[in-house]
């Protein structure tokens, strides 16, 4: 039986925060998330494609959210950023999940992980980011 997204998305958060405090690759966060609860629960490949997306691609799409931002990236708490990363993989590599599935999913992460407010700025991040994407669009067309 295939595991669940949201379980995925809950060990990428703690697999991404690992990759930003201990700057360790893929596998052994891997093997770390191996011994968590979530993982049984968890779609494993999913998990492993988010982290791996993630952190290959994590200074583009930093640059990509930047101007969303109301500070320095470098001034974001580990965990937003992983959940920003989680959302910018999702939204600009994962064609099978809704816009508005991504955001839900990533302010449940910030609501579960994040400060006490860490929530209200990933959806606000991710709404200013969400309109100047469709603006793009609209202006290449």
């Amino acid at each position: 039986m295939r595991g669940s997204r949201r379980y995925a998305r809950i060990l990428a958060v703690k697999g991404l925060y690992h990759w930003q405090v201990n700057k360790v690759d893929i596998e052994s966060i891997i093997a770390v998330l191996i011994t968590e609860k979530e993982y049984s629960k968890a779609d494993v490949e999913y998990t492993r494609r988010l982290i791996e997306a993630a952190t290959d691609q994590a200074l583009k799409h930093f640059e990509d959210i930047e101007s969303c931002l109301d500070r320095p990236i470098s001034q974001i708490s580990p965990i937003e950023k992983a959940i920003l990363l989680i959302a910018l993989v999702e939204l600009s590599e994962t064609s099978d999940v809704p816009f508005k599935v991504v955001i839900n999913e990533c302010i449940e992460l910030a609501k579960q992980f994040g400060g006490t407010d860490g929530h209200k700025y990933i959806n606000g991040v991710l709404d200013r980011y969400l309109k100047g994407d469709r603006q793009l669009q609209a202006e290449s067309r």
